[in-house]
């Protein structure tokens, strides 16, 4: 299964109406505790905005404490879910999704549903950050009941969002389909180009991955316009990666590489070298399965440079990968097998004891070819010892049969 893009977490949108307190009143006549509260609440949301979330942390704890001596459920929540915020921010996705439970079991006091709703949509979304699907969507689909009853439709609208990333992690296309719809739906009610796009370029996802090519590129094609609208060009250019996949899904590679070559342009532009590298590699082997050659051996020549400026490894290796492909295709077995020497380098580093046997096998193999029997021979019985010590029956299956093929 292609892997897709995941929701930015925390996005600005799901953040707005965390701190309460330009909702505060200071009413004539209120106790010190009220006074000490607002004070509290009005230097944590002070040091929230300025991005010092620790020294919020204690402001926001301190608030909690004033709001629940007296009994103001509505601030206490507050505070309880801003907590939450800054633990998140903080890096503490557990004791974030503790403190908005804490809001939860609030907010479920009040008239106004829609903020347990919300709450149960941080927690939910915190829950698939920390690879708990089963929880998370539980706690998504809890909390659309509750916001559906909000005067405000937008954090509807991203809860189904999110339910359909899980559930295109999940492969429940039908699922993921009917919760985008839906989300559609209330941003188009919502006027919001911004969740439009991200709720488009879903859709595009989804109907990639379950094989519906032609649905994908209509729906990508919409996010592309959408995202250009929105002068987003890094947004743009992701979708016109991911119409390069649907396209030679269709057979069309010359519009696929239009596509993608418009992408690497934008991401050589914004220095974003990773997804550079990654457009690079797609183009490289479709130019290399069209039998363009020294077309495709140069753009795999940039795929490794940009990886290695990304500081990607695995994606480096990659790379190489298909260089050495290329260079093996014109049966320059002596090249391919010196192409391959910084992968396995790499390999032997970051790689598991699979993608190490793997590469060290396809390395022997081009060394043998290339009449190097000694180097080989190395290269075999490097495999082989990291096949054995990993004690897995496949691997050494593998170095049995190229041993086969060496004789």
């Amino acid at each position: 299964m292609r892997s897709i893009t995941f929701l930015p977490l925390w996005a600005g949108v799901l953040l707005a109406g965390i701190l309460g307190s330009a909702a505060r009143d200071d009413q004539p006549g209120q106790d010190q505790v009220e006074a000490e509260a607002m004070g509290q609440a009005a230097e944590a949301d002070r040091q929230f905005k300025a991005g010092d979330f620790a020294a919020a942390l204690p402001l926001y704890e301190a608030e909690r404490t004033s709001r629940a001596k007296l009994g103001d459920l509505r601030y206490e929540a507050y505070a309880a879910r801003a907590i939450g915020c800054c633990h998140e921010r903080l890096g503490d996705l557990e004791a974030a999704i503790a403190a908005w439970n804490a809001a939860r079991s609030l907010d479920a006091k009040r008239e106004d549903r829609g903020f347990e709703g919300y709450d149960w949509l941080l927690i939910g979304q915190a829950q698939l950050h920390l690879n708990q699907p089963k929880s998370g969507v539980e706690s998504l689909t809890r909390s659309l009941p509750l916001l559906s009853q909000a005067i405000d439709r937008d954090h509807e609208s991203d809860a189904r969002l999110l339910l359909a990333y899980a559930f295109t992690e999940q492969e429940d296309f039908e699922s993921a389909l009917k919760h985008l719809e839906r989300s559609l739906e209330l941003a188009h009610l919502l006027d919001d180009p911004q969740r439009k796009a991200a709720i488009l370029a879903q859709m595009g996802r989804v109907d990639l991955i379950r094989d519906a090519a032609g649905p994908a590129v209509e729906w990508l094609s919409e996010a592309y316009e959408a995202y250009l609208a929105l002068d987003n060009e890094q947004e743009a250019a992701a979708m016109d990666r991911l119409l390069g996949d649907a396209l030679m899904d269709l057979d069309l590679p010359d519009v696929a590489i239009a596509r993608v070559e418009r992408a690497a342009e934008v991401h050589e532009r914004l220095q974003a070298h990773a997804l550079l590298a990654d457009d690079l590699q797609f183009l490289a082997g479709i130019r290399t399965d069209m039998g363009n050659l020294p077309a495709a051996r140069e753009l795999a020549r940039r795929a490794v440079a940009a990886y290695h400026t990304a500081e990607e490894p695995t994606g480096e290796i990659d790379a190489l990968v298909v260089l050495a492909r290329g260079h093996s295709l014109d049966k320059d077995w002596a090249t391919a097998a010196s192409t391959l020497t910084p992968a396995l380098d790499l390999v032997r580093l970051h790689g598991t004891p699979a993608d190490q046997v793997r590469l060290l096998l396809l390395a022997a193999d081009l060394e043998r070819r290339a009449k190097q029997n000694e180097r080989a021979a190395t290269l075999l019985g490097e495999a082989e010892s990291i096949a054995k010590r990993s004690d897995n029956g496949a691997l050494k299956r593998m170095v049995a049969e190229a041993r086969q093929a060496f004789r």
